[in-house]
């Protein structure tokens, strides 16, 4: 891979479902805690990133 586990984690979710990225690498011969640590760090930014726009969208809807 390119781009490790760690690029594989936090670009995976514009490809694959998570379950699928973490599947994939664990069965490729990652270990189990790299790849969960790295999962773990791309949920967080994941869910950080699409709330900050969600909230910023819906702000901007109440400003109109």
């Amino acid at each position: 891979m390119r781009f490790g586990v760690p690029g594989a984690s936090l670009l995976g979710p514009l490809a694959l479902p998570t379950q699928l990225t973490a599947a994939t690498l664990i069965a490729s011969g990652v270990s189990k805690s790299w790849v969960i640590l790295w999962q773990v760090i791309a949920i967080v930014l994941w869910t950080t990133l699409l709330t900050l726009a969600a909230t910023g969208f819906l702000t901007a809807i109440e400003a109109v």
